[in-house]
Formats: C-alpha cells, structure tokens, sequence
C-alpha cells in the first residue's frame, strides 16, 4: 500500500509540474515572449499538442521551415487534428509546397463542406498556382455559401478583371456599393473593371469617387487623367494630367503624349509641341509614337518641312514599321515639288515593304501616277 502510494504522489508530482511548465509556457506566448515560450514547450514531452505549440511559437518567431517540422511530426501523433493541418495549409501557402497546402485544403473542404474558410483557402492555393480557372470557381463558391466574405470578393474581382470578364467583376462591385457607396476598395475596383471594359465615363464616376473620399493615389489620378483622355474630354484630361505630373511624377513621357494629343485635338500648338518634346525628352530610347505625334502637330499647322524631318527621325527610331515609313512618303510628297525626287520615297517603301504593308495598294497607284506625270512632262 505504502509503495502504492508512494507511485501515485509521484505521478501527481510529475503531472503538477508538467501542467506548471505548459502553463508557463502558455503564459510566455500570450505576452509575446516567443522566444522563451519556444524553450520551455521544447522542454515539455513529446506530445501532438505540445509539438502543435512549438510549431506556432517557430511561426511567430518566423522560422517557417522548423514550423512546418513541428507541424508534421504533431500531425504523425494525430493525424486527424482539424486546426494544426488549416495552420500547416496556410503556412505552405508562402513556401514552394503549394500542392502540399492544395492537398490540406482539399481533405479539410471534403471533411467539412459547409465551412467556407477551408473552402476559401482551397481557392488560395489554386491561384498560387496559377489556376486563375479553378480559383475563380471557388471563390464565386465561397460567396454563394456566404455574400459577406469579402476577402473572397476581394480576391474574385481582381481575377475577373485580369482575365478580362469585367461583367461579372462589375456585378460583384455593385453588390458591395449598393449597400456602401463609400467602400473605397471596391469603388477602386469596379473604377478599374470598367477602365478595362473601355466604359471610361463610368471608370470616371467612380475615381472622381475615390478622389472625394480623400484617395487621391498616384495610380487612382493618371488612371483617371487617361480615361478623360479616351472619353475625349480633352480639357480635363489635360487638367488630371498637369495635376499627376506636379504631385507624383513630372518624368512620365506617357502622359506628355496624352497631353499633346489632347492640346492638339484643341488646336493648341504651342501647347501640344511643348508636351511632345518632353515626351520625346523622357522617352529615349524608344521614341517612334512621340516623333509620329509631333509630326501630326507640324502637319496641322502646314509646316510641311518640319513634318518630313520629324518624319525622318520616326522612321530612324524604328524602321521596321510601315505605318512610320508611309507617312515619312506622304510627308515627302506634300514637301517636295520635284515629282522625281517623290517618286524615290516611294519606290524605297514599295522595295522594302512589298506587298505585305496595308498601304502598298494605294502607294503603288500613287507611284503609278507620278511616272505618267513624269512620262507627259518628258514628252512635252
């Protein structure tokens, strides 16, 4: 009896002090000492929850691949445990084991159908891997199982929008504003649907939202600049523009482009060229569109020898495109008086471009024309 006693006191002892040591172990973790929460669990027995817990202190700690270690070995002692194979999934979501988390998420999702967090992650996992299909699938899934899962939307509508289903992407916008008009995210969101569907008035609508709500990015003022711009509002494309180029970034030859093109549908000459040239500025070294942009500023002002030099120049930049090398003839044939030196531009561009060029048709009619006139001018 006596030893009997004796066993059991033991085991009490070793109980209390193993209970004392979890707790303290507990207690470092809940005031964020990890480090010395992480030593006392490793020196607890060897248990599934215990290793559980070691495996959340290397989590905070951010060692990820001890983490995972933890994880596995409690999972061998249970391998049935519902929240340490959810924590083990979301860990390998950053880690080059996707399939493993895929995996996880998949056995939890058929384990417990109705809960849309597993089913959630599952969709995770499908578009870390590149599955923009099956990711779409599920998310749409996780919403139908509970409207206000945002963080679903929110991971839903940026995939319709890149795979170019901006419809639906509108549609899971709506819902949100119809309830909160204010939401700056979606109304970001849906801003960027239908600047991607090419409706730039209502792209408009919803940036000049975000601008009043105070969210006047870099990304939200030249996205709402170019839409101005597409939506041929060009005075207050120029106005958005000017704005980004003081506030954000003066260097962006894209915009000075867009700025030309607009002062010059407003027959502002002066205006567009100055834009133009800090376009050309900023752009080196690739610089064909702005040369060809300038060009049309000169052409619309009659300047016919400044437009075949600038001419020149766009088909320097890149003399590969026919579109460039056409218009450097044209510029030539309103330039030149000598109908033999424009017969030259011609013949270059047919040699070098053949019949594969959209303009050989009308290039060769027109070189067909100068020969005759030459021909009667010879004969006379």
């Amino acid at each position: 009896m006596k030893t009997y006693l004796t066993l059991i006191v033991l085991y009490l002892g070793n109980f209390l002090n193993t209970t004392a040591q979890e707790y303290e172990a507990d207690s470092l973790m809940a005031i964020g000492n990890y480090r010395e929460a992480l030593n006392s669990y490793r020196e607890l027995d060897t248990t599934a929850d215990n290793t559980f817990k070691t495996a959340r202190a290397y989590v905070v700690l951010g060692d990820t691949d001890q983490a995972i270690n933890s994880y596995k070995q409690g999972l061998e002692m249970e391998p049935e445990a519902i929240r340490p194979r959810f924590e083990l999934g979301r860990l390998y979501l950053g880690t080059s084991n996707v399939f493993e988390s895929l995996w996880l998420f998949k056995q939890l999702n058929e384990e417990f159908p109705e809960n849309s967090t597993y089913l959630f992650y599952k969709g995770q996992a499908h578009e870390q891997l590149k599955s923009d299909d099956l990711a779409m699938d599920v998310y749409e899934n996780v919403l139908k199982m509970d409207p206000d899962y945002r963080r679903a939307r929110l991971e839903l509508v940026p995939l319709l929008i890149k795979n170019r289903e901006t419809g639906p992407a509108i549609k899971y916008c709506i819902e949100v504003l119809n309830e909160n008009p204010d939401d700056i995210k979606f109304n970001s969101l849906i801003a960027q649907a239908y600047y991607h569907a090419k409706i730039y008035s209502k792209a408009i609508e919803h940036l000049e939202r975000l601008l009043e709500l105070g969210n006047d990015t870099e990304f939200n003022r030249r996205t709402l600049a170019i839409s101005y711009i597409q939506d041929a509002q060009w005075q207050k494309g120029i106005e958005n523009i000017q704005i980004f180029l003081e506030k954000y970034n003066d260097k962006d030859a894209d915009l000075y482009f867009l700025k030309s093109k607009a002062h010059l549908r407003l027959q502002e000459y002066d205006e567009a060229q100055d834009a133009i040239e800090y376009a050309i500025m900023y752009k080196r070294p690739s610089i064909a569109q702005e040369y060809l942009q300038m060009a049309s500023i000169m052409a619309a002002r009659e300047d016919f020898k400044g437009t075949f030099e600038t001419m020149q120049l766009a088909v320097k930049e890149n003399p590969e495109d026919d579109v460039a090398a056409y218009q450097l003839v044209v510029a030539a044939d309103r330039y030149f008086k000598d109908k033999k030196s424009i017969l030259k531009y011609y013949e270059r561009f047919l040699d070098k471009f053949g019949t594969s060029s959209d303009y050989a048709e009308i290039a060769e009619s027109r070189a067909n024309d100068l020969k005759k006139e030459i021909f009667m001018n010879i004969e006379k």
